[in-house]
């Protein structure tokens, strides 16, 4: 029988995954080079305590870069985790698009802080792969309960 310190535990063992992936994030998004961080695993920062601000606002990546597709597939899946997680820890919704829609901001506008690029159509692509969950989980849920009406 699950007692409430078991559920208090789970419940905190959940919320610390979460804040390890948001580390997780947090230096893979902000160190000086992912690039680095993949082939040596050497993890580094160089804080620029005067960044241009409006360069959040613009976009000006290469398409027909070919890591280009794999850096925003990146950003989907990473956020399509997050959004998991979240849901494991909370099960609210609500939870998982308020504490992804900041963290998206956050990190975006942290990297500009860190020598990275950070831009709002980055923030469009983490909120891609949120929603991405979010529409699997509900299509789920609603298969869930046409498989139990049926039963019954």
């Amino acid at each position: 029988m699950i007692g409430k310190n078991d559920d208090r535990e789970g419940f905190i063992l959940r919320l610390l995954v979460v804040f390890l992936y948001l580390g997780l994030l947090f230096v893979l998004t902000c160190s000086y080079s992912f690039r680095e961080v993949m082939v040596s695993q050497r993890v580094s920062f160089i804080f620029n305590s005067q960044p241009d601000l409006l360069s959040f606002f613009e976009y000006k990546f290469n398409y027909n870069n070919p890591s280009y597709a794999f850096q925003k597939a990146g950003h989907v899946i990473s956020f399509f985790v997050l959004a998991a997680l979240l849901m494991i820890w909370r099960n609210k919704v609500a939870v998982v698009l308020l504490v992804s829609i900041l963290f998206a901001v956050f990190t975006e506008v942290a990297q500009l802080f860190f020598h990275r690029t950070g831009c709002l159509v980055d923030v469009l692509f983490d909120l891609t792969g949120t929603a991405a969950f979010l529409l699997i989980y509900s299509w789920s849920r609603v298969g869930q309960k046409e498989v139990e009406s049926s039963i019954d």
